[in-house]
């Protein structure tokens, strides 16, 4: 972790834009830095999460029955904590992120059903 970082921040998202815009699958604020792991289904202490494209509060990478989807996990450290809250936008908070973080990991994957 970068010295100084104050908070994680995670973005789950699909590589195919949808409407020239991208689409958020999850979005999660508040992580803390010093966190080694998150366990399947549990958020961290502290952690919030926001609205995906769909409209919902969570998770949902699920691509249709025979089909796949190709995502990027970027995940930011940021120098300071950010003020999001339950259901905040993906979308605008990535963009504050991404104007007050410069360290950032991603992660490619794909999944299929």
């Amino acid at each position: 972790m970068p010295a100084g970082t104050a908070e994680l921040a995670l973005f789950a998202m699909n590589v195919q834009p949808v409407g020239g815009k991208l689409f958020f699958d999850w979005a999660v604020a508040g992580i803390d830095p010093s966190l080694e792991g998150i366990e399947a289904g549990d958020l961290p202490k502290g952690a919030v999460t926001g609205r995906n494209s769909l409209g919902k509060v969570g998770y949902s990478i699920c691509p249709a029955q025979g089909t796949g989807e190709s995502y990027v996990f970027a995940l930011y450290a940021l120098p300071a904590r950010l003020s999001a809250q339950k259901g905040f936008d993906a979308r605008v908070l990535r963009e504050e992120v991404l104007a007050s973080s410069g360290n950032a990991g991603l992660l490619v994957a794909s999944y299929a059903r």
